[in-house]
């Protein structure tokens, strides 16, 4: 999902402007809350503790802040000149992890119609199996436990048949989310009845934990009555919502319950179309008189994951669902994950092939949150048809400038950025105040693209608003340039950075009351890959002095011949005057001259093709990129020194790398300076050791120190922003140094190996040490389809820390639209979770204090694009645990500890292994860890050490 690694630096971004604040509350910490009541007679007199839990800012001064941006955007003033034209007569369809219906600003639009259409569960987490259940007189029994009042269920259904069933907090995961009755433990199960009423199917719940139904009230599908319930003791608030889905297979009831313990699905709607948030008058999302479809299309439970083919069962329910009603539909989606080869995806073609068979359907999609490094705009936020969404941090959320003026919004760092892909289209606010579940009280201010997506669904639904009362076609190409070509571009932003920019919706407005044509032409970088929207080059610094770099433009059969003069907006990348297109295929030449590129950058250019209407704005750009890193060099390298950085904009400097070849960068600014730095690794992915790191004051400087284990070869990137709100320019530093050595880690016999290549062209010098590290088993699994594959261990008491490491093939990556990795303990209680965002994932738990030997179960939850898929599929599973502290081993020679390595030459030490101090579980082999201290750095290789026998194969 669009749930980034950057949401508690932003976060203190969003609140450092803000009047001072105690710290949040988390919501319902577990050992602040009573234990269960198990005698309903003696209810406890004290308050709800989750009453003391309070917003972290009033919803009345977050509105008076202006935190639900809708300013950077003009939508008051749009409003206030078109004041119907508010997403009425819209449905908007929120594809995330579901709607809490009990959240107030999410009842009723501006005309008072039902906010909520429809709430419809895609992900399965909610499914309850049920099972016939025989009364006896007024009790019935579920799953050994009896529920009394069973006149109130007979009184609907006199002769039956009844179904029983019950939902289990614990595979919910954490507390507060999934404490689903309040009591403040995570670990109750509940029970509902299911029957048949004279209108459908119904479900009766003991909400209120009396052990009895009398009282209770029949629960329809929400699409039937639009009914919710919730568990709750008498006299407390609902602390989530749930409404009920039904289906019928054979005859007999299927039950769905669909419940919201992320928070992120109804923060999302109330960005999209919010109606007087928290109660406030005029406290509103974007476009407050559209309708919302909730479909939940992520499993919470398991990280927030989309399950196998929810996201395109979803888009055909709303596709269906607003057909059926004759209303125009905008698609929002905050999800996606990264692209390991851009323009693969399978979801991006299919979500491609349903917008070129509905040309009025509206999709948004956020870009995602792996920014700033170049070639990060995730899928499905790089499918083609789609409007990809990029994030600004707000103006609102910054202090004012000198003269009391708003500020401008500026790009924000996490935003992902284009690169092979001629994304994001364009960027909006991504940092706002909405609504949340009550559990997530204290939680109001989230950010990411994840919150820019839906203020562009809302901008679409305003425009779809408009052209609709004014009884004007419908078409999202036009929409989408109607947004793209009045955007504003912002201050250091490039195309792939930004789009074209932040959009005004009233000069969108104006732009499609124009009924402009926008012919349909696709770009094509030619090049290994089919289906890469934009050029992307490395070139070697004195390579030759031009280039090229051959695009085409593609069109339908039907179009008729057409002349677009180019235009270039960068002097070193030159095209062609203009252009004919014929026929359904036309190439254009783009030249671009390396003499003028010069290490360590990258450098943007975009070739617009314009016709013969200016005011219509390009028919189609033509983005490249051209990286020139820096090379491999012996020892440091200042690759760049007091470079100026201006708030909202990046310094980006590439540089070589080997593989198995530690080094290390260093990102510093002034001492009075705050910024951050981020590292990607080749191909764009954030550098697996969490890539944002804080620079500047009393940070001083951030240092990646990259094991040989993690070193890739291929062309990394850091960067270097400074951090909004911060008025003043960053003068950034960048130092580079490379390992002498290539250091690779084996086991020979009863003998560790630590070998030192020297890859410079002089001698290096180095002392060597081997420390024993931990324990390490590797499995291979090789499986087929959807289901979970588990793989259960043991961490023994020793063991303080795991790190598991997943790797598949990259080529395998484009079939998913999700990957779960999930610890479980013996209980099946989350220790940790961390789904995978690339085709290589780390997920790093700390283990509870003093624990003894404790069976864990590391579970894979694969989510396929496809509706149903029986696809084989491989990955490679490292899991580690490290004690408290390594031991050093003693060589196994008395050689001196400096050796002296010729250049071009290697030279191995032996360390014999003892017996392991610590106890290694079954699968479990020593790991050890290869140190190389030159001068004053030490330099490490991390590695198992096995018994040359094969990794174990699931």
């Amino acid at each position: 999902m669009a749930s980034p690694r950057l949401a508690l630096a932003a976060l203190a971004v969003a609140l450092a402007c803000a009047p001072k604040q105690p710290e949040p509350a988390q919501p319902g910490p577990q050992a602040a809350l009573p234990r269960p009541n198990i005698d309903p007679g003696r209810l406890p007199p004290e308050p709800d503790p989750y009453d003391s839990i309070q917003p972290v800012l009033p919803p009345e001064a977050a509105f008076g802040h202006g935190w639900m941006p809708l300013a950077s955007t003009g939508v008051n003033d749009f409003l206030r000149l078109h004041p119907t034209y508010d997403g009425r007569g819209v449905i908007i369809a929120i594809l995330d992890t579901g709607i809490d219906p009990g959240v107030s600003g999410l009842s009723v639009t501006s005309t008072n119609t039902p906010k909520l259409l429809d709430l419809r569960d895609f992900s399965e987490e909610g499914a309850v199996p049920l099972q016939r259940v025989t009364p006896a007189r007024d009790t019935v029994e579920i799953a050994g436990r009896k529920l009394g009042g069973f006149g109130r269920v007979a009184a609907l259904n006199t002769g039956g048949p009844y179904y029983g069933g019950m939902i289990a907090e614990l595979p919910l995961g954490p507390p507060p989310a999934a404490d689903l009755n309040g009591n403040g433990t995570v670990g109750d199960t509940l029970l509902v009845v299911v029957t048949r009423a004279s209108d459908g199917w119904v479900l009766f719940a003991d909400t209120d934990g009396d052990r009895s139904l009398a009282g209770e009230r029949p629960v329809h599908d929400y699409l039937v009555a639009r009914e919710t319930f919730a568990w709750a003791r008498r006299g407390r608030k609902p602390r989530i919502t749930l409404a009920a889905n039904f289906a019928a297979g054979a005859g007999e009831p299927e039950l769905d319950l669909l419940f919201d313990t992320s928070g992120h699905g109804s923060h999302v709607a109330g960005i999209a179309a919010g109606n007087d948030l928290y109660g406030v008058a005029g406290f509103d999302g974007v476009a407050p008189g559209a309708q919302l479809l909730g479909l939940k299309i992520a499993n919470s439970a398991q990280g927030s994951v989309t399950t196998t083919g929810s996201m395109i069962r979803a888009v055909d329910y709303a596709i269906r669902f607003a057909a059926a009603r004759q209303l125009p539909l905008v698609l929002n989606m905050s999800f996606g994950v990264g692209n390991e080869m851009e323009g693969q995806a399978r979801i991006d073609g299919a979500i491609d092939s349903v917008l070129a068979a509905h040309p009025g359907l509206v999709f948004v999609i956020a870009a995602g949150n792996d920014g700033p490094g170049l070639s990060t705009v995730g899928f499905p936020g790089s499918a083609e048809r789609a409007i990809s969404v990029g994030a600004t941090i707000p103006g609102t959320f910054m202090p004012p400038d000198q003269t009391g003026a708003r500020r401008d919004d500026q790009l924000a760092y996490f935003s992902s950025r284009g690169g092979e892909l001629a994304k994001p289209e364009i960027v909006t606010p991504g940092l706002a105040y909405s609504a949340v579940p009550r559990w997530y009280t204290g939680q109001e201010i989230a950010q990411g693209t994840s919150m820019a997506a839906p203020h562009a669904a809302g901008l679409a639904a305003l425009l779809v608003s408009g052209s609709s009362q004014e009884k004007r076609p419908i078409m999202a190409r036009a929409i989408k340039q109607a947004l793209m070509v009045t955007a504003r571009p912002l201050e250091g932003g490039t195309f792939v950075d930004q789009g074209t920019g932040l959009p005004d919706v009233e000069r969108a407005y104006r732009w499609l009351v124009g009924d402009r044509s926008v012919p349909e032409i696709m770009v094509r970088a030619v090049g290994d890959r089919e289906g890469v929207t934009a050029g992307f080059t490395e070139v070697v610094s004195g390579a030759s002095s031009e280039a090229v770099q051959q695009f085409e433009l593609l069109r339908p059969a039907s179009a008729a011949q057409a002349v677009y003069s180019l235009r270039s907006d960068s002097p070193w990348l030159t095209a062609p005057p203009r252009v004919t297109l014929t026929g359904t295929r036309t190439a254009v030449p783009l030249r671009y001259n390396i003499a003028a590129l010069k290490p360590p950058g990258a450098y943007i250019g975009t070739v617009t093709g314009w016709g013969s209407d200016s005011l219509a704005g390009p028919a189609f750009r033509m983005v490249h990129t051209v990286v020139v890193p820096a090379s491999i060099a012996t020892g440091t390298r200042d690759l760049r020194s007091g470079v100026s950085v201006l708030p909202g904009t990046t310094l980006r400097t590439f540089f070589r790398s080997d593989s198995a070849r530690p080094f290390e960068v260093r990102v510093s600014g002034g001492a009075a300076q705050k910024g951050l730095a981020f590292l990607h690794e080749p191909d764009g992915m954030p550098f697996r050791d969490e890539s944002p790191r804080p620079l500047g004051g009393r940070q001083g400087a951030a240092v990646y120190r990259v094991d040989g284990r993690d070193a890739v070869a291929g062309t990394y990137e850091v960067v270097a922003t400074a951090v909004a709100p911060t008025p003043a320019a960053l003068n950034a530093d960048v130092r580079l140094t490379h390992s002498p050595f290539r250091l690779q880690l084996s086991r020979k016999g009863n003998e560790a190996v630590g070998t030192l290549a020297n890859v410079t062209s002089g001698p290096a010098t180095a002392e060597v040490t081997m420390l024993l590290a931990g324990g390490e088993r590797v499995e291979t699994v090789v499986a087929r389809g959807s289901a979970v594959r588990r793989i259960p261990f043991v961490a023994p008491a020793w063991a303080r820390t795991v790190v598991v490491d997943i790797t598949m093939d990259r080529g395998q990556w484009g079939r998913f639209t999700d990957f779960g990795v999930t610890l479980f303990d013996s209980a099946g209680r989350q220790i940790e979770k961390q789904p995978l965002n690339y085709a290589f994932g780390r997920l790093q738990a700390a283990l509870p204090e003093g624990h003894k030997s404790m069976p864990v179960e590391l579970a894979l939850f694969p989510g396929f694009a496809d509706r149903v898929s029986d696809e084989p599929w491989t990955l490679r599973a490292s899991i580690r645990l490290y004690p408290d502290s390594a031991v050093s081993l003693a060589p196994a020679s008395s050689a001196p500890a400096p050796v002296t390595i010729a250049p071009g030459r290697e030279l191995s030490r032996s360390f014999p292994l003892p017996d392991s101090p610590w106890p290694l579980g079954d699968g479990f082999f020593p790991f050890g860890v290869l140190v190389a201290r030159v001068a004053d750095r030490s330099w490490t290789r991390e590695g198992g050490l096995p018994l040359p026998n094969p990794a174990i194969m699931r």
